[in-house]
């Protein structure tokens, strides 16, 4: 028995599917494919499959992974084909291949976020005069209620562009099995400091270790 790992991306109106319907569809899937995938074992066997960092819903995902084990040897590059054919238009599988890092090496995510502005450059000065402070407070929703959060040491801006109409940033955040921050956080922060509202579409693009090298 071998395990795998599956990248796919899942974007368009699929960012609107829960984990839970994604972790449906990917099963249903991998049935279809009649690849040799492994089932748990018990009362109830199911496809074994494990996901790296679940997408909070409405958020776009360019290169997610999830691992299956395989019972007998395959082709993978085929194996990537058969199970994309069966998923729908918006979950897109990129490439299988054996897993070179355990998911608990996730330590940050990197997220492109477009931001929609009549002044895209005045929306990145005050971005960029915002992230200045030493510290950046905001009410974070949890199990057990709201309380302040700082996302200062969290997240990290690497570029902005201005353009027609919009202001497109790149972000990195805190990502990992011990706690990750949604990068939603940022539109949050934006509000109750700056009472600003911009729609905004987030993609996460990678997944990264703590030396920021993409996870593999």
């Amino acid at each position: 028995m071998k395990s795998v790992r599956v990248w796919f991306s899942k974007t368009g109106p699929a960012r609107y599917i829960s984990h839970l319907d994604l972790t449906r569809c990917m099963g249903r899937a991998l049935k279809l494919s009649r690849l040799p995938v492994w089932y748990t074992e018990g009362f109830n066997p199911h496809i074994y499959m494990t996901f790296a960092m679940p997408l909070s819903l409405g958020v776009s995902g360019l290169r997610e992974c999830m691992d299956i084990r395989l019972t007998e040897d395959t082709d993978l590059a085929q194996a990537a084909q058969i199970l994309d054919a069966q998923l729908p238009e918006d979950i897109s599988v990129l490439e299988i291949f054996e897993p070179e890092l355990g998911f608990d090496a996730v330590a940050y995510a990197e997220y492109e976020i477009s931001l929609d502005s009549e002044e895209p450059e005045a929306l990145a000065d005050i971005l960029e005069e915002l992230m200045a402070q030493d510290t950046v407070i905001v009410m974070k929703h949890g199990k057990k209620g709201d309380k302040e959060f700082d996302i200062k040491p969290h997240f990290t801006l690497l570029d902005k562009q201005a353009g027609h109409g919009l202001l497109k940033i790149k972000l990195r955040a805190s990502c990992s099995q011990a706690g990750s921050v949604n990068p939603s956080l940022l539109l949050e922060a934006l509000k109750s400091y700056k009472n600003l509202e911009p729609y905004a579409e987030i993609t996460r693009s990678r997944l990264l270790t703590k030396d920021f090298f993409d996870m593999k």
